[in-house]
């Protein structure tokens, strides 16, 4: 039963690959209407916390709960009918298809309402929907991504380094729709190493370095204990 406006509460969750463990005793939250940031550099453990949370990952112990209706051990399909969708990094699209075969391949039968919201979040896509994926550029390739996600009417969303390789002016484009999201209630997380681009659109964020995850306020207590006596009294 869910007992808070949380969307997302993962709790003392590890999970990895095989017997390899790679993330530890994680603790996250997200709110409705929310945007949460997952900081840390090249292989920290975003990607992998990203996809436990999916369940492309395994998972091993603590709660993955999505609405208050605990996910672990569940099918990434069963995960995507309860509110959760995932844009990988790079989009990861059919090149063989065009934008709107890509945008409709994974719902039945959208809306054309459905369709003119992701095209209203992203003016750009109208004049693209007959051209095929291999033909757009990383931008677009990014936007379409994230569109297709958002016709699956999730709950909680969860974006895998969103701005990697773009254009500054393209990262400042899809910060401006990223944050519209949050009027409908959507919860996010956002897996990034881009710290200007985290700023620009989450309301907080985690570290995360060597599969350990902290709060900004447990990232400021351990920065402040390791200053030497000297340092402090500067």
């Amino acid at each position: 039963m869910k007992t808070s406006d949380d969307v997302l509460r993962v709790e003392a969750m590890d999970a990895g690959y095989g017997h390899v463990r790679v993330i530890r005793n994680a603790k996250v939250s997200v709110r409705a209407g929310e945007v949460v940031g997952l900081v840390g550099r090249n292989g920290a453990g975003k990607t992998t916390f990203i996809n436990a949370v999916a369940g492309l990952v395994s998972a091993s112990g603590g709660t993955i709960a999505v609405n208050g209706q605990n996910l672990r051990g569940m099918p990434a399909n069963k995960r995507v009918a309860a509110g959760v969708a995932i844009v990988p990094s790079g989009g990861r699209l059919f090149r063989s298809l065009t934008v709107e075969e890509n945008l409709t391949i994974g719902v039945a039968r959208p809306s054309a309402q459905q369709l003119e919201t992701v095209y209203g979040l992203f003016p750009e896509m109208t004049a693209l929907r007959a051209r095929y994926a291999g033909k757009l550029s990383g931008g677009e390739r990014q936007m379409v991504a994230i569109s297709r996600a958002l016709l699956l009417q999730p709950r909680l969303l969860l974006l895998d380094e969103p701005s990697e390789g773009l254009a500054p002016i393209v990262v400042l484009r899809l910060a401006e729709a990223i944050k519209s999201l949050c009027s409908s209630g959507m919860g996010i997380l956002l897996a990034e190493q881009n710290i200007k681009f985290t700023d620009l659109i989450c309301h907080r964020w985690y570290a995360i370095d060597k599969g350990d995850i902290s709060t900004v306020e447990q990232v400021v207590a351990r920065d402040a204990s390791r200053q030497t006596p000297e340092a402090a009294a500067y």
